[in-house]
C-alpha cells in the first residue's frame, strides 16, 4: 500500500514537471497571437434596416402616446367626473390644510358648502340667495380659465419667498435684508 502512494506521487510530480517545464502553454494559439487586440467589425448595414428601425420607433412612440391619452380619459372620467358632468362643478376651494378643504359647488340646481376632510364630506350651508348664487357661478367660469395662471403665481411667490430664505441653495448670493449687508460690510 505504501509502494501504491510512493509511484501515485511520483506520476503527478512527472506529470506537472511535463506541463510546466515542457516549454508550450495549452491555452496559447499555435502563432503566438494570444493576447493582439483585434478591432470589432461593425455589423453590415444597409439603408432598409435603418428605415425600419427608423419606422419601428415611430410606431411605438405613436402607441405610446395613443395609450397614455387613453389612460388620461379613462382616469380623467373616473376621477374627475364629479367636476366634469354638464351641471354640476366646483364652483371654488379654499384648502385649509393637509386633507381639509371648504368646497362650494354647483349641484343639480343647487349651491352648496361643504367641508371635506380625508374621512368625512359635512354640508356647512345651503347658499339660497341668488344674487350670491350668479356671483359665484360667474366667479367658478371665470377661475377655470384663470386657475392655472393663479396656481403658477402662487407657486411663483413662494419660491421667490423660499430663494430669499435661502439664498445659497438657489444660488442666489445677494444677501436678503439691510442689516445682513451692514453686518457683512462691518466685517470687512
Amino acid at each position: 500500500m505504501f509502494r501504491l502512494k510512493k509511484i501515485s506521487g511520483v506520476i503527478i510530480i512527472l506529470i506537472l514537471v511535463v506541463l510546466f517545464v515542457g516549454g508550450q502553454a495549452w491555452a496559447q494559439e499555435p502563432g503566438g497571437e494570444f493576447l493582439k487586440y483585434k478591432d470589432p467589425e461593425p455589423p453590415s448595414t444597409s439603408v432598409l434596416s435603418t428605415l425600419a428601425y427608423i419606422f419601428s420607433l415611430i410606431v411605438v412612440f405613436l402607441v405610446v402616446i395613443v395609450l397614455a391619452y387613453l389612460a388620461s380619459r379613462v382616469l380623467g372620467q373616473k376621477i374627475g367626473g364629479f367636476t366634469a358632468a354638464g351641471n354640476q362643478k366646483i364652483l371654488t376651494t379654499l384648502l385649509l390644510g393637509p386633507g381639509k378643504a371648504v368646497y362650494v359647488v354647483d349641484i343639480a340646481g343647487k349651491v352648496l358648502v361643504l367641508g371635506v376632510t380625508d374621512h368625512s364630506v359635512n354640508l356647512l350651508q345651503e347658499i339660497t340667495s341668488a344674487e350670491e348664487i350668479d356671483k359665484l357661478r360667474s366667479l367658478g367660469s371665470a377661475a377655470g380659465s384663470d386657475g392655472f395662471k393663479l396656481v403658477l403665481q402662487r407657486q411663483m411667490a413662494t419660491l421667490q419667498q423660499m430663494s430669499d430664505k435661502f439664498p445659497l441653495v438657489f444660488g442666489n448670493d445677494r444677501l436678503s435684508s439691510p442689516n445682513e449687508k451692514a453686518s457683512e460690510n462691518r466685517k470687512r
